[in-house]
């Protein structure tokens, strides 16, 4: 598209110590690539079907041995997919990250089905943006900034008024993936941002064609 990126990470992945349950599943549910990368090895575990939210997270899991049977674009229409299959109670085993929404979880539970919840990574915030990006923000040299996940545009925010570059901000136009995103910016840099169609990176990069 004719853009140079510019990375500054705001989270840091971290693999937690997770022990897998001894037991059946009726489905493994996963909402994020890294809760599969951050799995303990076990084979027999991939024999169960797999339900995920997201491309990359189903492409990760078949890149270990999985199939994928539900795919959605975003936890709500995966639990719809899930419920809709599942009529009667079963179990699931979601792998999951330890700072996460917990909607998906609660509506099976409420829907009557048993979820364990398997925590196999954490993110941790990043103690600082990169200088390079802490310059160009200040100098105007940036011309849009994308953010993916509500969380982490809510320590762009604290990090961006730690390096006194919060007011540049509100000069070049944020992105975000979603309007839960949206709303953390807004709290965040007091800025009104443009939100992607539909919860998606492809839909979220078509919004540069504005600028």
């Amino acid at each position: 598209m004719g853009f140079d990126a510019l990375l500054s990470p705001v989270l840091e992945f971290a693999h937690c110590e997770a022990s897998l349950p001894n037991e059946s599943f009726d489905a493994v549910l996963a909402t994020s690539a890294k809760g599969v990368e951050h799995l303990p090895p076990n084979q027999n575990l991939r024999e169960t079907p797999l339900h995920a939210v997201g491309a990359r997270t189903a492409k990760a899991a078949e890149k270990q041995g999985w199939r994928t049977y539900l795919l959605a674009g975003r936890s709500a229409a995966l639990l719809a997919l899930v419920k809709a299959r599942y009529r009667t109670p079963a179990r699931f085993l979601y792998l999951a990250g330890r700072d996460r929404k917990d909607d998906l979880e609660k509506g099976l539970r409420a829907a009557g089905h048993d979820v364990i919840v398997l925590e196999t990574y954490e993110a941790k915030a990043t103690q600082a943006l990169r200088p390079e990006a802490i310059r160009a923000i200040a100098n105007g040299g940036i011309a849009a900034v994308l953010h993916y996940s509500r969380r982490s545009a809510e320590i762009f925010g604290e990090l961006a008024r730690k390096a006194g570059v919060a007011e540049a901000l509100r000069a070049i136009p944020q992105l975000a993936l979603s309007a839960d995103v949206a709303l953390s910016l807004e709290r965040e840099l007091g800025v009104k941002p443009f939100v992607a169609a539909t919860p998606g990176e492809n839909e979220l990069l078509l919004l540069l064609h504005k600028f």
